[in-house]
């Protein structure tokens, strides 16, 4: 005789509560990971400690300390922090790496007057910025706030793709008419050396876009176009003629030296015939000595005009040069002169 178990009304409703809590951690179990905004540990969101992972998406995080009970401060400065810390993980070695690319660009055209040019382009390039950036969480425990923020990846590698079809169109541009200007004189330089600063803003932008990409789809910072256009715009520019001419005619020494250190920081001085670029200047020497030391101090008014003598630049120079020796002082004080001169020239041409 087969015998049936019976159960009492308690024991039915026990089995009943254990079938329900099995079928809800089956349920569980087949659910999607969990959210990065509810996961918590110790009472705390486990992204604090455990930046997530999720395929297609970056995650950064921020914390900040609340100063004065300003809360909504530190929950800004935390999310400042956390896009830092984003823009840091595809950010390896890109500056680096964009160097690198112009410098073999730029072929024979490296001396000390192309490396000022190369600060100087460097200075004007904007900053980077992520733009697919969200925020996805935030903490507040005691005095601090943290702040979780999101990437996502496909669109951010979108939107810098458009970013680079678009400097390419430009510097097309500023290519086509480099081919077409005289290529002798400063002005036709002044007019396409915004180029070089969208070329360094292109490396840049696909330096990151590969960062963010398999390596096996990365692509040259630079096309081949473009890499021969910047060596012909620096070979041209390494290629000016500079006439430095005293206003006042005096000092015919001090003339001397300010034209070897110029020559020393790769500029090509003309005496005679007509020059690209006209350094006119008008400057005084002041030495103070001060028992075992002497100050130069070197000052006056400095323009810088192109080839048809239209002035581009004029500013006021200061500088000074320390020795126990006139001379040496005199000098110290010259060699700095010329370097901010090289520098105001670059920066001339922009």
């Amino acid at each position: 005789m087969k015998l049936t178990k019976k159960y009492t009304p308690t024991q039915n409703t026990l089995l009943l509560a254990l079938l329900l809590i099995g079928f809800s951690l089956v349920i569980t179990g087949c659910a999607s990971p969990k959210n990065v905004k509810t996961a918590k540990k110790s009472g705390q969101p486990d992204w604090i400690l455990n930046t997530p992972v999720q395929p297609g998406f970056l995650y950064g995080v921020g914390s900040a300390e609340i100063f004065g009970g300003n809360e909504s401060g530190a929950a800004a400065r935390a999310k400042d922090i956390a896009r830092v810390e984003l823009i840091k993980q595809i950010s390896v070695n890109v500056s680096g790496e964009v160097d690198q690319e112009i410098k073999e660009s730029m072929k024979d055209g490296v001396s000390s007057l192309t490396e000022n040019l190369r600060q100087a382009v460097k200075s004007k390039v904007p900053e980077f910025t992520l733009t697919h950036v969200t925020q996805e969480d935030s903490h507040k425990s005691g005095k601090h706030v943290s702040t979780l923020v999101q990437l996502d990846v496909v669109k951010e590698l979108q939107g810098l793709k458009r970013q680079i079809n678009d400097l390419d169109m430009q510097i097309d541009g500023y290519a086509e008419k480099f081919k077409i200007e005289d290529p002798h004189g400063m002005s036709a330089l002044r007019l396409v050396a915004p180029a070089l600063v969208l070329v360094d803003q292109r490396a840049d932008l696909q330096a990151r876009h590969n960062a963010l990409t398999p390596a096996s789809k990365t692509s040259p910072l630079l096309t081949d176009e473009i890499k021969e256009f910047v060596a012909q715009v620096y070979e041209r520019i390494g290629q000016m003629s500079i006439s430095v001419v005293s206003e006042d005619k005096t000092n015919s020494n001090f003339q001397t030296a300010l034209i070897a250190n110029l020559t020393n920081k790769g500029m090509r001085i003309i005496t005679d015939g007509k020059s690209d670029v006209q350094i006119v200047y008008k400057l005084s020497t002041n030495n103070v000595d001060r028992g075992s030391t002497i100050y130069s101090h070197t000052s006056g008014d400095i323009t810088i005009k192109d080839e048809t003598g239209r002035v581009v630049k004029a500013f006021q120079a200061k500088t000074k040069g320390t020795s126990t020796d006139m001379r040496e002082a005199e000098s110290r004080s010259i060699k700095k002169l010329s370097a901010k001169l090289s520098q105001e020239l670059m920066s001339a041409l922009f």
